[in-house]
């Protein structure tokens, strides 16, 4: 688990949280406290190096758009899935020294 994140288990898929940087929260912003897609979209654009050397660490990794408020379509985050603990820890290595300025939450598969 990274620094204290928040591991929901359920139905086979686990879910971590990765904090704003420079901020001490361990839980996934409220709806209504969520990012636009565009903004999460244009976090990704921004910084398609980092997407690439996320999605570099095994083919189990991806980096997509996530929309966790369902009716609340206009809110988003960053879901990057891992399968492998391997892949995980090469995930929050990175992400330790790296951020795309939005909300980022870990689901493996």
């Amino acid at each position: 688990m990274l620094g204290g994140g928040l591991l929901v288990a359920g139905g086979g898929i686990g879910l971590s949280l990765i904090p704003f940087p420079g901020k001490q929260e361990f839980s996934r912003p409220e709806c209504g406290k969520l990012p636009s897609q565009s903004e999460v979209k244009r976090a990704l654009s921004q910084h398609r190096d980092l997407v690439a050397r996320l999605e570099n660490i095994g083919e189990g990794v991806s980096v997509r758009v996530g929309a966790p408020c369902g009716d609340q379509a206009d809110e988003a985050l960053i879901h990057i899935v891992y399968h492998t603990k391997k892949e995980r820890d090469a995930v929050s290595s990175i992400l330790t020294n790296h951020s795309f300025g939005v909300p980022v939450e870990l689901i493996k598969r």
